[in-house]
């Protein structure tokens, strides 16, 4: 029986989602709810597609799809505007968002949720409160793009081939961190290299780096997030798994939690921490701003601050 992967949300975003499944052509049943935010014309466009696939179902109905759904992707529910600043586009999102959760929940979804959203961290860890299910089934696509990219521009820097690189960015989409302390050329760290006479990969090769991932995160990568999404996929339903930076919940301190890109292990159970990743002392200080910060924001939409 084929995978059934519902995909709700505003139907630009979710045009883009689905293309992304639908070039991945696994065995797959891609449903979309028909409500305020559908749009048939739209729907029809992606059925055109959808039939010159060869795996792939592309459907529409009601809510109780949601019922046998195996995964549900969440994309942005609207764009931010240019001027909006974080606190009113989550205000601005947020009921619709937990009508989302809600009407899934009523119909029974106990699957996977996926959230492709901006600022994922803070979605992340609402569709948890808002949802009741095991932190195990909930992930953002968080940094793993920016890992993604690293990997690949460390590569053609390095001329190597694609797996004799191994590199992490952590943190969220707001602040990328590049864990240059836990980047391997080989079984070699790569900061050895910035260390040895016998290469030309130095400090400033670090910091070109980093500008070009910040040039290239910047700008709208729908190439980038396809290949992502059918990695997704394939760990989640047809192959072994994959660790790499993926959005998830931890604990903050004894009562509460907070949602961040930090490597784990995605595979058909969910999400897992394999162990905690040690960072050197400057990264691990620029992580724990960004958690603080991301707590103190989500403490603000539980006092009612942002969002009443």
């Amino acid at each position: 029986m084929k995978k059934r992967i519902v995909v709700c949300g505003g139907m630009n975003s979710v045009y883009e989602t689905v293309f992304s499944c639908l070039l991945a052509n696994f065995p797959i049943e891609i449903a979309l709810i028909k409500d305020d935010l559908f749009d048939q014309a739209t729907f029809d466009q992606l059925a055109s597609a959808a039939d010159l696939q060869t795996h792939v179902d592309l459907i529409s109905g009601d809510a109780s799809l949601l019922k046998t759904a195996d995964l549900l992707i969440l994309t942005d529910i609207m764009p931010q505007q240019e001027k909006q600043s974080k606190a009113d586009y989550v205000a601005a999102t947020l009921p619709h968002f937990r009508a989302l959760i809600g009407t899934a929940m009523s119909q029974g979804f106990a699957g996977k949720l996926c959230l492709l959203q901006t600022y994922d961290d803070i979605f992340t860890y609402l569709a948890w409160k808002f949802s009741g299910l095991p932190k195990a089934n909930i992930f953002g696509l968080g940094t793993f793009t920016d890992t993604l990219i690293l990997e690949r521009l460390l590569q053609k820097r390095l001329r190597v081939g694609r797996h004799d690189v191994r590199a992490y960015v952590v943190g969220n989409s707001e602040h990328k961190i590049i864990a240059w302390s836990r980047a391997y050329l080989g079984a070699s760290p790569l900061l050895s290299l910035v260390a040895s006479d016998t290469t030309d990969f130095d400090a400033d090769q670090m910091q070109q780096l980093e500008q070009q991932l910040t040039l290239i995160a910047n700008s709208k990568q729908m190439a980038t997030r396809t290949l992502s999404l059918q990695l997704i996929i394939r760990a989640l339903f047809f192959e072994d798994g994959l660790i790499s930076t993926f959005t998830a919940l931890h604990h903050f301190d004894d009562k509460q939690q907070v949602a961040y890109s930090t490597p784990i292990y995605l595979s058909d159970t969910g999400v897992r921490m394999l162990t905690s990743v040690s960072l050197a002392e400057d990264e691990a200080s620029e992580l724990t701003i960004v958690k603080q910060a991301t707590r103190d924001f989500l403490t603000k939409i539980e006092t009612g601050q942002i969002g009443a």
